[in-house]
């Protein structure tokens, strides 16, 4: 999915219209109409605004899904939940020419 369709998604479930994200990130509306049409290129401070207005991480919008290193993803945490062991049954010497 890209950007737009996924930026048209948040704004949809946060019950916003893109006339009002630009209002509340103080964006331009036509940069936002822009960027669903694909006629200009995305700016990184005017996302982050945009992700703080429709409280998502970077990651989310840019992908469609929560930053699998997130400290918040609940994934990451059961999987190295618990104490850690790593063995080591041979070490190899390599040799270098």
């Amino acid at each position: 999915m890209e950007l737009a369709k996924k930026l048209l998604a948040l704004c949809n479930e946060k019950g916003l219209s893109l006339s009002e994200l630009a209002r509340l990130c103080s964006i331009p509306k036509s940069t936002l109409h822009g960027w669903t049409t694909g006629s200009s290129v995305h700016d990184l401070n005017d996302l982050r605004k945009i992700c703080t207005v429709l409280e998502v991480n970077l990651h989310r919008l840019v992908f469609g899904s929560s930053d699998p290193f997130d400290s918040e993803n609940k994934t990451m945490e059961e999987l190295f939940k618990g104490d850690i062991r790593v063995t080591i049954h041979k070490v190899i010497k390599l040799k270098r020419e």
